[in-house]
């Protein structure tokens, strides 16, 4: 009898310091329970700063992306493209630098994606500045955009006209190897130029470049000038949304720099106008100016002060010829993702036009890409 008490009293004891136990065994499970379903998130994604201060958590991934650390970035960059509040330019900072870390990676499937996440928020985003000299990351754009059913040309109210610029050929007469890819820079400098007509759309050479890679299309020359036959004019017209081309070429001969243009229409592959602009080898932004001018007059399209004001601030741009050339050199070269050598012609840019802009912004895109390759 002794013992069956003293066993029901011990049984007891264990009982009862099971429920005292239990609680508090319990309590860290609870606790983490009615945690906000946010903190769980961000712990399991190490990236407590995307909710905390999503602005400097995107500063600090950019950093870490400037310096190659592209992984750091990546863990800092990734969990922003769930934060609801960050404003419209912040999320398009946090597509266009976590594409690039994916890119930088040889992971295209993740830059598609990353891209496609974007667009189903933002229908009219497009990557920035930063993304321009990588084919390869523009096509993963492009691709995303076609799978979501999204029109590569933007719709646009009827006023606005849509116009293509084909690289220019090379007509040069003294020093004509020297100048192989000067027409890729001169179709940069012109885009950029257009872009500030707020009555004229102009096709980015990236997309256009990827519709050509589509079609398999390679352009021909007659007398030095790219063509292509009427079909396909009409076909990649339709494909831009653009109704005219400018198809053109560049000579040097000694002090003169000339510059010719041709406008096509699309729908029939057509000539309809032809200019040419001359000058000063170190004039290029100027003639540049001079021609889109020229292009926007045969179009019926009005240039407003302002924009007229912008247009005249960039042709101020005394630019060597030969630095515009190794300019035209970085971009051919990182097009085949050669961006070592891509760093060293932008590099002889700049020492031969150290207020070269374009140059420099270049410089700044692709050196992560350098640093990385060691």
């Amino acid at each position: 009898m002794k013992l069956n008490l003293a066993g029901y009293i011990a049984g007891r004891l264990v009982l009862i310091i099971l429920l005292l136990i239990a609680p508090w065994t319990l309590l860290p499970t609870a606790a983490a329970d009615a945690r906000p379903a946010k903190a769980t998130w961000r712990a399991r994604d190490n990236a407590a700063l995307a909710w905390d201060d999503p602005i400097q958590a995107l500063n600090e991934g950019k950093r870490h992306y400037n310096e190659a650390n592209f992984e750091k970035a990546q863990i800092l960059l990734q969990p922003l493209l769930g934060v609801p509040s960050l404003p419209k330019e912040a999320m398009c900072d946090v597509a266009d630098y976590l594409a690039l870390t994916y890119y930088a990676q040889d992971q295209e499937v993740k830059a598609c994606e990353a891209f496609e996440k974007t667009l189903q928020k933002m229908q009219n985003y497009k990557p920035g500045e930063s993304c321009w000299p990588y084919q390869g990351l523009m096509n993963c754009y492009y691709a995303a955009a076609r799978r979501l059913g999204l029109p590569l040309p933007e719709k646009l109210p009827t006023q606005i006209k849509t116009i293509a610029i084909i690289d220019f050929d090379n007509n040069a007469i003294d020093d004509a190897a020297r100048y192989t890819n000067l027409g890729k820079a001169l179709a940069k400098i012109i885009i950029t130029d257009f872009k500030v007509i707020g009555d004229l759309r102009v096709v980015e050479r990236e997309q256009l470049q990827f519709l050509l890679n589509e079609l398999k299309v390679q352009s021909s020359t007659v007398d030095g000038q790219p063509v292509f036959d009427k079909s396909t004019t009409a076909q990649l017209g339709k494909m831009l949304g653009a109704q005219s081309f400018v198809f053109g070429s560049f000579t040097r001969l000694g002090k003169v720099f000339r510059i010719d243009a041709r406008l096509v229409v699309t729908e029939t592959g057509e000539i309809f106008k032809t200019e040419a602009v001359e000058g000063k080898p170190d004039k290029a932004f100027d003639l540049a100016k001079s021609l889109t001018l020229k292009i926007c007059k045969d179009l019926g399209v009005a240039i407003k002060a302002v924009e007229n004001n912008k247009l005249n601030a960039m042709a101020k741009t005394e630019i060597p010829l030969e630095a515009v050339a190794f300019y035209g050199d970085a971009i051919a070269k990182a097009n085949r993702e050669d961006y070592k050598e891509a760093y060293k012609n932008l590099e002889a840019a700049l020492s031969l036009a150290p207020d070269f802009q374009k140059a420099r912004d270049m410089l700044k895109v692709i050196r992560p890409f350098v640093i990385r390759m060691g």
